[in-house]
């Protein structure tokens, strides 16, 4: 699939084990990491499985947001369909190529379409959190092709928990 002038992005939180989440929710709360999440994908195009939709209970407001189901039937208010990652991508970037504010799509999880769109993914902006939780859905390994470009490290001021922004392209 060609994406011409398109970035495909990652955008996720992860604790040192690459854990993104635990009984289908995130395993932590960080305001600043929310609000960097909604900095990046705000206006834009993001796309997910249809779990990571469920656990959200909303659709993203100002954003286009496609959801992959293998369920033929299942629909949800405000949410775009596709049946594969392919149609998703599909329909995604003919969103964006239609849209004026934005040049990428943002694949926002889970572990099964962060793992299936990698070798495809141009960035990753991802937040690093210093704990080790025991979840169930993970985030593939950062391949070699990724150096980081940029990193910033904070601690929330609520929970103590310490974090790194931090930003992998892709080397071609």
């Amino acid at each position: 699939m060609s994406f011409q002038s398109i970035e495909v992005v990652h955008v996720v939180a992860m604790d040192r084990q690459g854990c993104i989440g635990k009984d289908n929710q995130l395993p932590w709360h960080i305001s600043a990491d929310l609000q960097h999440f909604k900095a990046i994908t705000q206006g834009g195009v993001v796309v997910m499985g249809r779990k990571t939709l469920e656990s959200m209970g909303r659709t993203l407001p100002n954003r286009v947001n496609w959801v992959i189901t293998r369920d033929p039937n299942w629909q949800f208010n405000g949410a775009k369909v596709a049946h594969s990652i392919e149609q998703a991508l599909q329909q995604a970037l003919a969103d964006v190529q239609a849209s004026s504010k934005n040049s990428s799509i943002f694949i926002i999880g889970g572990g099964e379409i962060f793992q299936q769109t990698m070798p495809l993914a141009d960035r990753l902006e991802l937040t690093h959190i210093d704990l080790d939780v025991q979840g169930d859905a993970y985030y593939p390994e950062i391949p070699a092709a990724f150096s980081k470009t940029h990193s910033e490290s904070q601690q929330d001021p609520k929970s103590g928990i310490c974090f790194e922004f931090a930003c992998y392209q892709r080397q071609r």
